[in-house]
């Protein structure tokens, strides 16, 4: 039998810092949201906060210097932060604010950075999925040895736009990931309540399409299992489909309070997944039994993590707003 690789687990270290740079990030415009009026957010807000392992375990196994790239729908922050974006430019989008990485014309639902590979969030439910099909053609049409991973939700998948992409995708063989991040309520409604079929992966199954099922909270699991899939469809380009089991903590935007939250799940069930299921908790306490992280260093991650979040913030507040000469400007690309 083959030797199973040594796992890196400096780079395991790395993806926990990035978890906790997002967590912090997101706490903190939630926080601020309540005063959003003060630092210019506009527009709706929805927050990664608990499934941060996804995107850092599938982004982390892309090469996006060498032309890889992703898309991603409503809940965008985290993709831009785990690609390398600037967390103050970030911010800065999210406030409509000039320097902004879409200088400011985004908002929340619309960062991009397509620098980095992300070619931005989008703001309808499923829209992402038909271009991700595109991305993906261009990627096969030009013979590049890439993959184009889309992220989307499972309310997406009773989109009629879905079924007709994946179709077009395994008809073709594009070489795109499609991300879906399961965290049972959609907006805020229970697989149980708006999908005859709660077994999503196997809905895909009419496309005979490759699919696996994957712990969404498990940032080890994430990202072995994406690193071989994504080596395998450069190998040999076809679309795969992942389901990702996770759970967000905050509501469907930041306006959906713990109280709204209460119409289709409780708050006792949403404390029980923080203690139980959190992406954070499980790798810090994995790294401390494999003896690469100390008490020490997370009392420093999270304050650098902690100290990031507040200096974007001021970068933001400092930034001015865009000038308006600038709302005819970008409207082709």
């Amino acid at each position: 039998m083959a030797k199973k690789p040594t796992l890196d687990l400096t780079k395991y270290v790395r993806f926990y810092e990035q978890m906790v740079y997002i967590r912090e990030f997101e706490e903190l415009i939630g926080k601020e949201w309540n005063n959003a009026a003060a630092h210019g957010m506009g527009g709706y807000m929805h927050l990664y906060s608990g499934e941060e392992a996804i995107a850092v375990g599938l982004i982390g196994g892309m090469d996006l210097s060498a032309g890889d790239c992703f898309i991603g729908h409503y809940r965008d922050h985290g993709y831009a932060l785990a690609a390398g974006s600037d967390p103050g430019e970030v911010m800065a989008e999210i406030c409509g604010k000039a320097t902004g990485c879409s200088k400011g014309k985004g908002g929340s639902m619309h960062i991009c950075d397509a620098a980095r590979g992300f070619y931005g969030g989008y703001g309808i439910v499923g829209g992402n999925v038909p271009i991700a099909l595109g991305l993906g053609w261009a990627l096969k049409y030009r013979n590049q040895k890439n993959v184009c991973a889309c992220f989307f939700g499972d309310g997406s998948m009773n989109q009629g736009a879905f079924h007709e992409t994946l179709n077009m995708a395994q008809l073709y063989k594009v070489p795109v990931i499609f991300a879906l991040e399961n965290n049972g309520y959609a907006m805020g409604t229970s697989i149980e309540r708006s999908h005859a079929n709660q077994d999503l992966r196997s809905r895909v199954d009419s496309f005979a399409m490759r699919s696996v099922t994957i712990n969404g909270q498990d940032i080890f699991e994430v990202h072995e299992q994406m690193a071989q899939i994504i080596q395998e469809m450069k190998e040999d380009p076809h679309p795969v489909f992942v389901e990702f089991k996770t759970y967000r903590y905050h509501g469907h935007g930041a306006a959906d309070t713990p109280v709204t939250q209460s119409t289709y799940r409780t708050r006792d069930e949403v404390a029980r997944a923080k203690e139980e299921k959190d992406p954070i908790k499980f790798a810090q306490t994995k790294l401390i039994e494999l003896g690469v992280l100390t008490d020490e260093m997370i009392t420093d991650i999270q304050a650098r993590a902690y100290a990031s979040a507040e200096a974007a913030m001021k970068f933001s507040d400092d930034s001015p707003y865009p000038d308006p000469s600038e709302l005819i400007k970008d409207v082709y690309a």
